[in-house]
């Protein structure tokens, strides 16, 4: 998704905290084309470290989300639940993309505070994220397993044998 697509650019600019608020640019002579942030009087008066707070906020609600998204799918997937994974990709995509731009704008704030603070957020998120990882590959395997035996099934029904191996058993040679 990009910032043309309506939607997303209307989540920014009325979702309280979010990343990457819009803010007007500035032309000479023109006015502001897009929305001015409303908190953004408010956190130039607050102390340095009370301004990064509703960056970090974000931040953590976007590890949160994504936490949760990888525990339903790795639960459904052990599961053996029908699990639609378009929709689950797809948010997925759209959870990094709202992560990366928490991280993009925490570091441009203040890089060592940021470090600091997401590495536990970020440590538990690659434990999911590897959990997630191995119950997707077991079911890619399952699938590509499945798929080999119906190419074979299909393969031997179509032919006649002529070009084949024959597989004897004890009892045929007899």
């Amino acid at each position: 998704m990009s910032l043309t697509d309506g939607r997303l650019a209307t989540e920014l600019m009325h979702e309280p905290g979010a990343v990457g608020r819009l803010s007007p640019p500035t032309s000479p002579g023109g006015p502001a084309t897009q929305r001015e942030d409303p908190d953004a009087a408010e956190r130039s008066t607050l102390p340095e470290g009370e301004k990064s707070r509703p960056m970090l906020e974000t931040f953590f609600n976007a590890v949160e989300k994504l936490e949760s998204l990888l525990d339903l799918e790795t639960q459904l997937l052990r599961q053996n639940k029908p699990v639609a994974l378009h929709d689950f990709n797809h948010k997925k995509s759209y959870g990094l993309l709202e992560l990366s731009r928490a991280m993009s704008a925490c570091r441009a704030h203040d890089r060592s505070a940021f470090d600091f603070e997401a590495r536990a957020p970020l440590g538990r998120l690659r434990t999911k994220l590897e959990s997630n990882l191995a119950s997707l590959q077991t079911h890619l395997t399952a699938v590509g397993e499945i798929a080999a035996i119906i190419a074979r099934a299909i393969q031997d029904h179509e032919s006649d044998g002529t070009y084949s191996i024959r597989r004897y058993t004890r009892s045929d040679r007899e």
